[in-house]
């Protein structure tokens, strides 16, 4: 079993390995600050607390592996520990720092995640996303990964964003039919005052043409 720390580290060198690879992407669709759903201040809180969550669970006593997201500032807490007690003091711990709405605790007593399980979820993770960056604007149903955030723990999928409910079925769908997905859970806050344009490829074929 590796040290809370190392695992930490390692997290954090793949998450960054992983979200520096993602930036093309989100360079593609114009600055994310613009097209994102989130006001800018949400932005910004949502890097904070995911930050503040780490910092503030470091001195619980055990060997646990904790992740934290944070979207619009409702968090999602997943990973594993070797019991309830640690479970239910991160929880506490984090549905107490200001400014977070909601907590989404899918921790689970058992054994920690290995480096080959973590970098397969990033995997799932990056494939997700490059499936519904290669969609956008090719179904009838248009979603776009700047509305998104994905996680994935173990073959499990979160979903984030601030979707209409055409949209939040259609990355569902996406996400379903990936490889390595085991299950996909929506966490989305869903707005249906955004509206979907559906793609007419008639006329997109009619331009070429």
């Amino acid at each position: 079993m590796y040290p809370k720390s190392n695992y930490l580290l390692i997290s954090l060198i793949l998450s960054v390995t992983f979200f520096l690879s993602g930036c093309a992407a989100g360079v593609l669709g114009g600055p994310t600050s613009y097209s994102d759903r989130r006001t800018t201040e949400s932005q910004f809180t949502d890097e904070k607390l995911e930050w503040q969550t780490v910092l503030k669970t470091q001195d619980v006593e055990g060997e646990f592996r904790a992740n934290f997201v944070s979207y619009n500032q409702v968090i999602l807490i997943t990973g594993q520990s070797p019991n309830q007690e640690i479970i239910d003091k991160i929880f506490s711990i984090v549905t107490n720092i200001e400014n977070v709405k909601k907590v989404n605790n899918y921790m689970t007593v058992g054994p920690e995640n290995t480096v080959k399980g973590i970098a397969n979820d990033i995997a799932i993770t990056s494939n997700v996303i490059s499936r519904v960056f290669a969609a956008d604007g090719k179904d009838q149903i248009p979603l776009s990964i700047l509305h998104l955030k994905v996680f994935t723990e173990e073959g499990s999928v979160y979903l984030m964003g601030i979707l209409n409910q055409q949209e939040a079925d259609r990355a569902i769908s996406i996400s379903q039919s990936s490889r390595g997905v085991k299950k996909v859970i929506p966490l989305f806050e869903i707005d249906n005052a955004y509206k979907s344009k559906a793609v007419n490829k008639n006329e997109d074929n009619e331009e070429i043409n």
